[in-house]
């Protein structure tokens, strides 16, 4: 369960972060959800890799 909400922080937290940034840039939206699907992924290689743990 700590796994998961660690997941969800590391995905919102950055994805507000670049919301703000690329609103300078005219592009909000897009980076926002890149970023989002990129540390989800990450995060669920991270998850992957550590089952046996």
């Amino acid at each position: 369960m700590l796994k998961a909400i660690a997941s969800v922080i590391i995905m919102v937290i950055p994805s507000d972060a670049v919301l703000f940034f690329g609103a300078l840039l005219n592009n909000a939206i897009g980076g926002m959800i890149l970023l989002a699907l990129v540390s989800g992924i990450a995060c669920i290689i991270y998850t992957l890799d550590n089952l046996n743990s």
